[in-house]
C-alpha cells in the first residue's frame, strides 16, 4: 500500500515538476497519468513475480483513493455553494457551457467506439 501511493503521488509530482519546469498548457496531474501509464508499460515489460506485486501495490492504493473520492468532493462543493451569486450572473455561459461539453464528449465516444470497432473488425 505505501510503495503504490509512493509511485501515484511520485508521478503527480513528477507531471507537475514537468509542467512548471516547461510552462507548458497540460495539466500537471495529467502528465502524471502519462508517467503511470509509462510505469505500468515498463512494468509488464519486466514482468516477474516482483513486478506483478508492486503494480498489484499501485492498484490497491488507487482503488483505496477512488473509494473515498466522494469525500474529496466535499470541500470543492462546499466552495461552489459560497459562490451561488458568482453562479447565478454567469448562468447562461456556464448552461451553454455544460450542454456543448456534454455533446463533445458523447460524439468524441462514439466516434471512439466506431474507430476501435472498425479496427477490431479488421484484426479479425
Amino acid at each position: 500500500m505505501l510503495y503504490g501511493l509512493f509511485v501515484l503521488l511520485s508521478c503527480q509530482l513528477l507531471g507537475e515538476a514537468v509542467r512548471h519546469a516547461t510552462g507548458g498548457p497540460v495539466p500537471g496531474p495529467v502528465l502524471g497519468i502519462l508517467l503511470l501509464i509509462a510505469y505500468f508499460a515498463v512494468s509488464e515489460r519486466l514482468g516477474g513475480e516482483r513486478m506483478a506485486a508492486r503494480t498489484r501495490s499501485v492498484e490497491g492504493a488507487a482503488d483505496g483513493l477512488l473509494l473515498y473520492l466522494g469525500v474529496l468532493f466535499v470541500p470543492a462543493g462546499v466552495g461552489v455553494a459560497g459562490k451561488l451569486d458568482l453562479i447565478a450572473h454567469n448562468a447562461t455561459g456556464i448552461l451553454i457551457t455544460l450542454v456543448g461539453s456534454t455533446v463533445a464528449t458523447m460524439l468524441a465516444t462514439v466516434g471512439a467506439f466506431r474507430l476501435v470497432r472498425l479496427l477490431t473488425e479488421r484484426g479479425q
